[in-house]
């Protein structure tokens, strides 16, 4: 199974030659706004951050099912925002991203903290798709 990660660079890079829905269905972007991801392997579980600036642990929601992970949300407009900017930049919206491992995860283990507008989630492998060191003995 091939993973295809991207950055904000490269979406639009892909939005420019494929635009509309398509591309993002393709690579797990199925929202208004989008949310880097890093994911990293480790040798018993993925690591996977994610940037969400403003967020509370409230406004998240994250499940797992068999291989894949979602991650969900939505950023909303301040209370008592108008719309006299002059320039809007921010982000205002809903968002999921769907992320499709190719090993089995341990979803009743999986750990989630939020610091500071990152999100650290640790998704464990299933025992069996973890590597193992063989000893060799010798009389």
């Amino acid at each position: 199974m091939m993973s295809l990660y991207m950055t904000p660079r490269s979406r639009a890079r892909m939005m420019r030659y494929f635009p509309g829905d398509r591309v993002a269905r393709h690579v797990g972007i199925h929202s208004d706004v989008h949310v880097p991801v890093d994911v990293k392997e480790e040798q018993d579980a993925y690591v996977i951050i994610a940037t969400l600036p403003g967020l509370e642990a409230d406004d998240l929601n994250i499940e797992i099912l068999d291989n894949v992970v979602d991650i969900s949300g939505e950023f909303k407009k301040d209370a008592g925002d108008d719309d006299d900017y002059l320039r809007s930049e921010r982000a205002v919206g809903g968002f999921q991203r769907r992320l499709r491992f190719s090993t089995n995860l341990v979803a009743a283990d999986a750990d989630a903290s939020l610091k500071n507008g990152i999100l650290t989630l640790r998704v464990p492998k299933v025992e069996e798709e973890r590597p193992k060191t063989i000893t060799i003995k010798t009389k």
